[in-house]
């Protein structure tokens, strides 16, 4: 069971274009997500995708999720980090599989448009269940495959090799029906915390306040 990509939350877009670059790690695509006051950037990594969150100055829709408030919640309470994890999800090969793992947590069930080019259509399970349970995970199934996304890295990844998340560690296989390979639980009800990206050449990056911080 694989981590199929985190969202990190970035104060401007130049935010985290800099760290993204100090990283050696290029840019696929990005958009305004509509009605979030959010826009994007998506960073392929081989197993798994970044997707980065940042303001853009449009207000939110009424009644719509309040993400762009968790991001500014969490973007204050960590002022030294300039990209923080706010959400994970992992992947489900058999939406079967998603959809019994639906039914069991009471979660809600959402199908996803394709969002422009090289971004299928995706089945989502969990999204506003874990509003009040940030250690939980969304679900997605990719019908159509994931997505085929590329980008110019000068240093070149290899995905999501661990994710420190702070949260009960059975509620979380329960609610995925195992243990997502690289999930490192840790005391706390916060969420995610920390996410390492591996290289090819060995070597490792990680996004998010620092241990302890």
């Amino acid at each position: 069971m694989e981590i199929d990509h985190v969202v990190l939350a970035a104060r401007t877009k130049a935010d985290a274009e800099e760290v993204l670059s100090q990283a050696g790690l290029g840019i696929a695509r990005g958009r305004v997500i509509p009605g979030l006051g959010l826009s994007n950037l998506v960073v392929p990594l081989g197993q798994g995708l970044l997707e980065i969150h940042y303001p853009n100055g449009e207000p939110p829709a009424p009644a719509s999720p309040p993400l762009l408030d968790f991001d500014k919640e969490a973007l204050a309470a960590n002022p030294s980090a300039p990209l923080v994890p706010m959400a994970w999800l992992v992947l489900m090969q058999d939406e079967r599989r998603l959809r019994e793992l639906a039914a069991a947590n009471d979660m809600s069930v959402l199908e996803v448009p394709a969002e422009g080019p090289g971004f299928p259509p995706y089945t989502l399970a969990g999204f506003g269940a874990n509003f009040d349970r940030r250690w939980l995970p969304c679900l997605i199934h990719w019908p159509e495959g994931p997505p085929a996304l590329s980008a110019a890295h000068r240093h070149e990844p290899i995905g999501i090799t661990r994710i420190d998340v702070a949260g009960p560690a059975d509620d979380i296989r329960r609610w995925c029906g195992g243990e997502p390979r690289g999930l490192n639980t840790v005391p706390g009800t916060a969420g995610p915390l920390r996410v390492e990206i591996g290289f090819v050449d060995g070597t490792t990056l990680t996004l998010g306040p620092a241990t302890g911080q």
